[in-house]
């Protein structure tokens, strides 16, 4: 067995931090765990489940705290994981066969990101980085940071089959504000340091966002944009789709049209579809509009929109020209979707 060292950085998440250390029990992993400061009882819950429990005076540097948690560690291979996510699933066999396999490799994680909207609870799917080897990547970056080579060797990953929910953009307007508020300040540092990095333009977008300021976070999904980040980086298919939401949000449809740029990269993406098509109905272009919702339809990669929306938005448009019966079909297709629940109430 390739033993793992699972790392987490801690403050005054006791009541996460117990759920999290719970889901990680059944698994034969070493537990590090890194209080950066506490003043609740979060040490004290973390030497019910290690022996690990170390201390790290807060600099402002989340790549520091990890990095120092790797330092303590008695495994090289390592596997990163934040108090308010929770282990939902693992293959330990898979994981090891995968360890074999890509032993100078970083493995990607599926994270699934709950969020309250006016719609009710979303979540978004990301793939993102969390297993690696000590002796071949360290983090880079004060927030947000980024796992990148220690040596002269190429940065190549994997997908792995684990799954972790990830609670952290859920709690009060407050709780919220105030971790958007932060991370913001430690974005717009890193940003003086590094003005051409577009990820960290998009991720004070993110903390915008967090913070329901759609003005501000437009201004830097654009500066993000401008930067050019490539259509292939794990997170620029949630930028576009994020960018442009958040301009139909401001009734900016215009702007939100200029995303068709990124169309053959993402066309194969439910929402990005329901993004275009939305533009072109809010300019007063409905025949456009259709075939986008259409195609939404089959389009394989879904990333937090309900599956159903397609179906409704073919269904309202087919309603808007007269055709009444092929509406409800589609309507009916989204089940207990509350519009399209309204919908064929409207037409019944």
């Amino acid at each position: 067995m390739i033993p793992i060292s699972v790392c987490i950085i801690t403050k005054n998440e006791a009541d996460h931090l117990r759920k999290c250390l719970e889901a990680l029990r059944p698994y034969p992993f070493e537990t590090v765990v890194v209080d950066t400061g506490s003043s609740d009882d979060s040490v004290e819950v973390a030497k019910q489940y290690t022996d690990h429990v170390h201390r790290f005076d807060w600099i402002d540097d989340f790549a520091a705290a990890r990095n120092f948690a790797a330092k303590c560690a008695s495994h090289d291979f390592l596997f990163p994981i934040d108090t308010d996510e929770i282990l939902s699933l693992l293959d330990w066999d898979g994981l090891q066969e995968a360890l074999k396999e890509h032993p100078e490799s970083v493995g990607h994680v599926r994270r699934l990101d709950y969020y309250e909207t006016d719609a009710g609870r979303q979540r978004y799917d990301v793939m993102i980085e969390r297993i690696y080897n000590r002796k071949y990547y360290q983090y880079q970056g004060t927030i947000h940071e980024a796992l990148v080579p220690l040596h002269d060797i190429p940065y190549t990953s994997y997908d792995t089959s684990i799954v972790i929910d990830h609670s952290g953009y859920l709690g009060s307007p407050e709780k919220l504000l105030e971790k958007a508020q932060r991370n913001l300040t430690l974005l717009l540092q890193e940003i003086e340091k590094r003005p051409d990095d577009p990820y960290l333009y998009f991720q004070a977008a993110q903390s915008y966002l967090l913070m329901r300021d759609h003005e501000h976070a437009c201004e830097y999904f654009r500066a993000a944009l401008e930067r050019h980040p490539s259509p292939e980086a794990d997170y620029t298919r949630m930028l576009v789709n994020n960018y442009g939401n958040s301009l139909l949000d401001l009734d900016r449809p215009v702007e939100a049209m200029e995303l068709i740029s990124y169309y053959e990269y993402f066309d194969n993406c439910k929402d990005y579809l329901c993004m275009i098509g939305l533009s072109y109905m809010m300019v007063g272009q409905p025949l456009r509009a259709l075939p986008e919702f259409v195609k939404a339809l089959t389009a394989p990669v879904v990333d937090s929109i309900d599956p159903r929306r397609p179906s409704y938005y073919v269904g309202y448009l087919y309603e808007f020209f007269g055709k009444t019966d092929i509406a409800r079909i589609h309507y009916r297709n989204c089940g207990d979707y509350a519009p399209a629940v309204e919908a064929l109430a409207r037409l019944s």
